[in-house]
């Protein structure tokens, strides 16, 4: 697998999606800067996708938010687009243990992931990863980037 394309000097990654370990990732966001903040969430991103490989979905992760921005010494939270199949049925009755790899409050309250999770190839995905492709307004005037500049998410594939 090659590794992650070099940021640009706005911190972030080109624009699109690129594939990317656990590692690359704890290699690239995950470690120590100005304090422990990024290294926590990334813990936090680790344990959570351990607990979805324990459960044995085909499902892809895709990593968004400051915490994938290097110039962000402590990013908030890790915004995660949770990629579930194509034939999910998002009415089905779960069982707990899935049910706490799903529910949005639990999550962000165990994990500090805003998760949103979306079917495969469907308009839902696609709106996602183009939201996400943005700078939010907030971070370009604080690190003086573009309103019109992009970045590049990071997907996971479990």
């Amino acid at each position: 697998m090659a590794s992650l394309p070099a940021c640009d000097e706005f911190g972030l990654l080109p624009p699109g999606i690129h594939t990317a370990t656990m590692a690359e990732i704890e290699d690239r966001f995950g470690r120590f800067q100005q304090t422990t903040r990024r290294r926590d969430l990334f813990r936090k991103l680790n344990e959570y996708v351990c607990e979805i490989q324990a459960v044995d979905w085909s499902v892809d992760l895709v990593i968004n938010g400051s915490f994938v921005m290097t110039n962000v010494d402590e990013p908030n939270d890790i915004d995660v687009i949770l990629i579930l199949p194509e034939d999910w049925d998002f009415t089905a009755e779960v069982k707990p243990f899935e049910y706490n790899l799903l529910a949005r409050r639990r999550i962000q309250r165990r994990y500090e992931l805003d998760l949103f999770g979306v079917p495969r190839n469907s308009e839902t995905e696609k709106n996602m990863v183009d939201f996400f492709s943005q700078v939010r307004s907030e971070w370009c005037d604080r690190l003086q980037i573009p309103y019109s500049q992009e970045k590049g998410l990071i997907r996971i594939e479990l």
